[in-house]
């Protein structure tokens, strides 16, 4: 989900200077295309084969298990749609089972790629490269995965929001540091609850003067075992599928949840946060923002405890000057003008 949901900020701003944005995405995210047509984009879905074949050559590359054929075939195929519904300006592509062989072999005369990117593991054949994480030694993390000539942009200050974050935070009149709303988030799908570890630890504490905004995306597979832990909190309150997430996280004084592009929503609008990553992709930025004070990482959501999450929050309760220092820093990280940064380095 945070992947589609940066690139169709990029289509949104990208279609206010009248650039219209065509998706393709394979069939087995047929699921999401509604969410690419609402926004007024074209879509083409491309075929999955039969049975799943990702890196069937045995040079996938380190995240072939995220294609379900091979990256030559995906590159036929992209090629062939692009033919069919071109000529394209841009071919942009944000998928870690893609590297610079499918991009050289997509490349075709005035078209130039932008990839987006967070973990730096595999070369790149593009025009620009983005990464909009903040990770150790951020500008030479690319060294030798990229030609010369290729433009960089690099870490939060070009994170791609959705436009209502620079909104809110315009909105935004100053945090105290003191705890009376909180909003708790671990993204889309969360198949693992740590949701329900959330609202268990919060259960636990025993404070009924905190109103608590649970938010849970539409794919959440514990919607009603969430509902039912929720009760126990007098002030809690389920959002299934919120369009206002910018909102609650201005309103809220602390947030819990993952890393990914919630990361850099929480910077935008100042919001103190304790985290853990869901996904090895998340350990660098999460590592990041704790070395920078603008976060507390506890580490993997899987070995955390109900008991330790518990014990992270009660000592913010106790403690406004950190919580207040937590959101500066954030805060100091990301404006939420990314995306207009980008549109600039394109144009």
């Amino acid at each position: 989900m945070g992947h589609l949901t940066r690139c169709l900020t990029l289509a949104g701003a990208l279609g206010e200077s009248e650039t219209r944005s065509c998706f393709l995405m394979r069939g087995h995210a047929a699921g999401l295309a509604g969410l690419v047509e609402r926004d007024g984009h074209d879509l083409q879905l491309l075929p999955d084969p039969d049975v799943w074949s990702s890196g069937a050559d045995g040079d996938g590359g380190p995240h072939a298990d995220w294609l379900p054929t091979t990256w030559q075939e995906d590159a036929e195929q992209t090629s062939k749609a692009m033919d069919e519904r071109g000529p394209f300006d841009w071919l942009i592509v944000d998928h870690y089972a893609l590297d610079a062989r499918w991009e050289s072999a997509c490349r075709r005369e005035g078209l130039r790629i932008l990839s987006i990117d967070d973990l730096a593991d595999r070369a790149h054949d593009c025009d620009v490269l983005l990464d909009q994480n903040l990770v150790r030694q951020m500008d030479t993390r690319y060294r030798g995965r990229l030609s010369e000539d290729c433009k960089q942009l690099l870490g939060p200050r070009y994170a791609l929001l959705r436009p209502d974050f620079a909104a809110q935070r315009r909105l935004l009149s100053g945090r105290s540091g003191n705890i009376h709303r909180i909003v708790v988030c671990y993204g889309g799908s969360d198949p693992t609850n740590e949701t329900a570890k959330a609202v268990q630890a919060l259960t636990s504490l025993a404070v009924p003067w905190i109103a608590v905004d649970v938010v849970i995306g539409m794919s959440n597979p514990h919607v009603e075992s969430v509902a039912r832990l929720c009760r126990g909190l007098p002030r809690a309150v389920v959002h299934r599928g919120a369009n206002n997430i910018a909102e609650l996280m201005r309103q809220a004084d602390l947030s819990i949840g993952a890393g990914g592009v919630m990361s850099w929503e929480r910077c935008c609008l100042g919001l103190p946060a304790v985290v853990a990553d869901i996904a090895a992709n998340q350990v660098g930025a999460l590592t990041a923002l704790a070395d920078r004070a603008a976060a507390i990482y506890l580490g993997t959501a899987a070995s955390l405890t109900v008991e330790a999450l518990a014990s992270a929050v009660r000592a913010l309760l106790h403690d406004p000057d950190r919580v207040r220092a937590l959101g500066e820093a954030a805060f100091a990280l990301v404006d939420g003008e990314g995306r207009s940064r980008v549109l600039v380095a394109m144009r």
